[in-house]
């Protein structure tokens, strides 16, 4: 796919649009930390809103459907994921709930059984989890749901990301968000040098042409980490969230939803910072430019008599811009121009104190500054 069409491609989800270009859709990821309580859902589901975050995602899973044995853990995961687990009408009221307060939930999907779960609920959209990146079977059967899919990378390789893209393409599917996740870290001798963030870029330039997109999913411990994944731009970030620090599930990756509204803001406050990228001149809130005090214009650097003929050294700029004279470029019109009249050290020159005004001798920015690899005949505009 084209830079320029993929630059301007969106995702449609429900109303939000997701892209370049479009603000960062933030994901509350509730998981598992809801703890199999539904109060505990309601209450996350409403603070994530009321924070300002676009979505939620949770878990839905079967606990014999990802799980062959127990493992070597004294843990029973599959007790604990069957107590985490909640019926179809249950999800179906967690998602209009959500939508009820403007917010989209969305479920993380743990196995294939999932995935036909959703064909009978009202999703949006659905996530996949690191450990299915590299499932064929469950990829096979996502595309198939027909909602914008976001997949995590944890622990997946470069190649294994490939095929899996290659999966998507063959089903001509296109609405895709990679996400890379920093690692489950709270050690700080670790967490910031594993961080990784520009895979975020790798992936760009390596799925971009394909239309798939990059966002991140933010697991670290780190107060500030996540600013620094907003300043790269990508179109979705997620991060755990969790009611108090006394949740025994990924507590230390979580932010408490009392802390979620001051994140959510402080990330919008880091696209904001980021602007387009434009060269412009700062105004205030009413609109107006601000008074150009600190901006400098062309005095007479000594005093100069009537009759003088303008040379380099008559000519300095100065502070403040903000009462009267010209730009000090403006010096190049003045420049062997005759003084009409006594003009003392320090005075703001303007053109109505001379006569014989120079025309520029080049055209701004002079054309030999431009360092080209094609000859003028080759030139046909952009």
């Amino acid at each position: 796919m084209p830079f320029r069409q993929f630059y301007h491609r969106t995702i449609q989800v429900g109303k939000r649009l997701i892209g370049p270009g479009q603000p960062i859709f933030l994901t509350a990821e509730i998981g598992a930390a809801h703890l199999g309580k539904p109060e505990n859902v309601f209450a996350m589901i409403k603070a994530a809103a009321e924070a300002g975050c676009d979505g939620a995602d949770m878990f839905m899973g079967s606990p014999d459907g990802f799980y062959w044995c127990e493992g070597t853990s004294e843990r029973s995961y599959r007790e604990f994921w069957r107590n985490c687990s909640y019926t179809d009408e249950q999800w179906t009221e967690f998602i209009n709930y959500a939508d009820s307060l403007g917010l989209i939930l969305y479920p993380t999907l743990l196995d294939e059984e999932a995935v036909e779960r959703c064909r009978h609920l009202p999703i949006k959209m659905a996530n996949i989890n690191s450990d299915d990146a590299n499932n064929p079977f469950l990829l096979r059967k996502a595309v198939t749901l027909g909602v914008p899919l976001t997949m995590h990378d944890i622990d997946i390789t470069l190649t294994e990301l490939s095929e899996a893209i290659a999966v998507f393409e063959e089903s001509g599917f296109k609405d895709l968000i990679v996400l890379h996740s920093t690692r489950e870290s709270g050690e700080e001798s670790s967490l910031y040098r594993t961080a990784n963030l520009k895979v975020m870029d790798t992936y760009r330039q390596v799925f971009g042409s394909y239309g798939f997109m990059t966002g991140c999913v933010e697991h670290t411990t780190s107060d500030f980490l996540i600013y620094a994944v907003a300043a790269l731009e990508p179109v979705l970030i997620s991060k755990h969230i969790q009611l108090s620090k006394d949740n025994p599930h990924d507590t230390l990756i979580s932010v408490n939803t009392a802390d979620l509204n001051m994140m959510v803001k402080k990330v919008r406050y880091v696209e904001m910072a980021l602007g387009l990228g434009v060269v412009e001149c700062v105004v205030d809130h009413d609109g107006k430019r601000p008074v150009p005090f600190r901006r400098k214009v062309l005095v007479a650097k000594r005093d100069i008599p009537a009759g003088k003929v303008m040379e380099m050294d008559d000519f300095c700029a100065k502070r403040p811009g903000n009462i009267k004279g010209v730009a000090p470029m403006q010096y190049i019109h003045l420049l062997g121009a005759t003084a009409k009249q006594d003009i003392a050290k320090d005075t703001p020159l303007d053109f109505e104190l001379f006569e014989n005004i120079q025309p520029a001798p080049y055209k701004y920015p002079p054309l030999k500054t431009y360092r080209i690899g094609t000859t003028l005949d080759n030139l046909h505009g952009a």
